[in-house]
């Protein structure tokens, strides 16, 4: 191995040395304690974290702090004693990152920006979509409107900041019947993957017009790649989407990072495909075809999740929640779907996957659909237990409402619907409560998708023995560390 090379007072690393320095200063944090990207340390909703009640009393935890906060779709991230959000502020003009102590919620900093009024942007009222990220050094944030940001952890100074949103035509709404930024806006986290930061952009034309009525297809995928140590573009992948092909607007997913041929690459699913893209400077090296030419709505799909070894759990054909085997370590991949069809869905909120079963939810009335998202608090949901071997249903409980979540720890699933969190325990036979928060808070059912039924979606955070609510108001810490046994005397 190459040793560093002393000049004078000088020590000169090797070139592999400085990017494994540089990566290990862009990272997130990869242990259980923290909570420092969207959906947690591993990004599956889980955290391996351990020591942390098994029941709950009347009421709940204890409540060590809360504080207001402003407008945001997005949950904390949590590294050490930092805890940081973004949101939408008051004036409906600005936007800011918030960076506080996770031991009292006062803040450290904050990073205040102009931006567009919200209705320039479909659900604008959402705030904030995309979850910052912290690493060691850094936070990594990205606002509604494309506004990205390299901050310093300890003292919220700028590092670099792009508007992501003038990369492309698709994105800055330049494009007759494109550029979809109008309808949603940037929701996907900023991540880095070693010294990269990857978005997948799907870019659907006019949302209103159904894909197969359209005589000229519009449509774009594209896929960029930033260097997470400056911001700037590094590689960019496009292609024309299929005709029929129902794009959902702008989603924003980072991909899962493999290696293909001895060579670091990442998994996009895109354009009715599965991709594999090569990290150092975006060429496709492979494909597969996924889903058929008339696909459903698929919203929140593009995101393959490893449940397994070579096993992955992805959505085909928009609503299908599906496990396709793939060996990613052959020249040539052959994968084979083992079930497709189960009913959990990613456009609600993402599944939790453990202990060989997905845990997740449904809409039970298809027909409602459209219909519920106007109408928070409405009981049109069910829980459901899925072996994931099989896809078999194990069993399902009704009634949970619009505003919904959950993520997993220690053998339970802590469960958002609406005004109320509920500790679930983690069992494939049938549907145990372990204790039960009401009224998080007094949102009224009534007004508009973007303002009540949304902005109570924000999945629990674990982290530290504590536990982490964003509701639309506030945001309350709780302490869920088991003391033990009591010593009687």
């Amino acid at each position: 191995m190459t040793k560093p090379v002393h000049q004078g007072n000088w020590i000169v690393l090797p070139p592999k040395w400085i990017l494994l320095i540089l990566y290990a200063m862009v990272a997130p944090s990869l242990k259980g304690a923290d909570w420092p990207q969207w959906a947690g340390p591993f990004a599956n909703c889980v955290t391996d974290e351990t020591g942390l009640l098994k029941h709950w009393l009347p009421g709940g935890p204890k409540i060590l702090w809360r504080i207001p906060v402003g407008t945001g779709s997005n949950h904390p991230s949590v590294l050490g004693d930092d805890l940081c959000f973004a949101q939408l502020d008051q004036d409906s003009l600005h936007e800011t990152i918030r960076l506080v102590d996770t031991t009292n919620g006062k803040e450290k900093w904050h990073h205040t920006y102009e931006v567009p009024p919200v209705y320039h942007v479909g659900w604008g009222e959402l705030g904030v979509r995309a979850t910052p990220t912290l690493t060691e050094h850094f936070v990594y944030a990205v606002g509604t409107f494309g506004h990205a940001f390299c901050l310093e952890r300890k003292t919220g100074k700028i590092v670099w900041k792009q508007n992501l949103r003038e990369q492309s035509p698709y994105l800055d709404g330049t494009l007759k019947n494109a550029g979809n930024l109008e309808w949603k806006g940037f929701n996907g986290s900023l991540v880095p993957r070693g010294d990269k930061i990857v978005l997948h952009y799907w870019q659907g034309g006019n949302p209103a017009i159904p894909a197969w009525e359209k005589t000229v297809v519009t449509d774009k995928m594209q896929v960029f790649a930033y260097s997470a140590l400056t911001g700037k573009v590094l590689w960019k992948f496009e292609e024309t989407c299929k005709p029929g092909t129902r794009g959902p607007g702008l989603v924003t997913t980072s991909g899962l990072p493999i290696t293909f041929n001895n060579t670091d690459c990442i998994v996009i699913h895109g354009n009715r495909e599965w991709k594999i893209l090569r990290m150092a400077d975006g060429k496709q090296v492979w494909n597969w075809q996924c889903s058929g030419p008339n696909e459903a709505p698929a919203w929140a799909s593009g995101s393959l999740k490893p449940v397994g070894k070579n096993l992955y759990l992805d959505e085909l054909n928009g609503w299908q929640k599906s496990l396709v085997e793939c060996d990613f370590t052959e020249s040539d991949p052959k994968p084979k779907i083992h079930w497709t069809g189960n009913q959990v869905h990613e456009a609600i909120t993402p599944p939790v996957i453990v202990e060989g079963h997905i845990f997740g939810f449904w809409i039970d009335n298809r027909d409602e659909a459209s219909e519920l998202g106007n109408r928070p608090g409405h009981a049109g949901f069910s829980l459901r237990c899925t072996e994931l071997k099989t896809g078999k249903l194990q069993w399902s409980k009704p009634g949970f409402r619009m505003g919904l979540s959950l993520s997993a720890a220690e053998g339970h699933l802590y469960v958002r619907s609406h005004q109320t969190l509920t500790l679930i325990e983690i069992n494939p036979k049938e549907y145990v409560e372990k204790g039960k928060i009401e009224k998080l808070h007094t949102l009224k059912n009534t007004g508009p998708r973007s303002q009540k039924g949304l902005l109570d979606w924000n999945m629990p955070v674990i982290a530290g023995g504590r536990m982490y609510i964003r509701t639309p108001g506030e945001i309350l810490c709780y302490d869920i560390k088991d003391p033990g046994p009591k010593i009687v005397k």
